[in-house]
């Protein structure tokens, strides 16, 4: 299952990455995905865990920051 990107502003994107809920892990890979534009398994290449590791972390910093966009 692949993820599709989620569109947002740069003043969204700033405020998401903000977010006090996320680690410093999710916080990178936050980065890795939606600023830098890097594929899931090139993130869990990157980062040496799974592919399902980062899908799973992406969703969850995706529900997490989307929280304080709102």
């Amino acid at each position: 299952m692949s993820l599709s990107r989620y569109i947002y502003s740069i003043e969204q994107l700033n405020s998401m990455e903000k977010c006090e809920w996320l680690t410093d892990r999710e916080k990178a890979i936050f980065n890795l995905f939606y600023r830098r534009g890097w594929q899931i398994e090139a993130i869990a290449a990157e980062m040496d865990v799974s592919r399902g590791t980062i899908n799973n972390a992406v969703s969850y910093t995706h529900l997490r920051a989307h929280e304080t966009v709102l």
